[in-house]
């Protein structure tokens, strides 16, 4: 059974998705990549924003633009950094607060969880 996936396209990651956080170089990069990356992403994105990890590290989703974003940024550049701008465009017209050091922490381990680096500990 295939891995679950966030389907986006090229064109929508390059327009839509990326320019939220202003990733305006991963934008333009992202409309060659190849069919392999591309649901590497979708795939990244899906356990960044629906995974049972999500749910407990996060409390919840951090929803479909951002999950995308970050997986972007993990497949394309092969870091785990933050998006160039913290917040979405939509957040920020919204006034959502910026992320607390313990959010982006958060986030950062499910980031490693999905690359193996970070094992989740056994039950005592």
């Amino acid at each position: 059974m295939p891995s679950p996936r966030i389907r986006a396209t090229r064109e929508q990651l390059a327009h839509s998705f990326l320019p939220q956080y202003r990733e305006v170089d991963l934008a333009e990069r992202v409309l060659t990549i190849t069919d392999a990356e591309l649901d590497r992403i979708g795939e990244l994105a899906a356990y960044y924003a629906w995974s049972d990890d999500a749910f407990e590290l996060l409390g919840g989703s951090m929803g479909g633009t951002r999950a995308l974003c970050l997986a972007t940024i993990d497949v394309l550049d092969g870091t785990m950094r933050e998006p160039r701008q913290s917040q979405s465009l939509q957040e920020l017209d919204w006034g959502t607060p910026e992320r607390s050091d313990v959010e982006l922490a958060q986030e950062h381990s499910l980031r490693l969880r999905a690359t193996g680096a970070e094992r989740p500990l056994p039950d005592a």
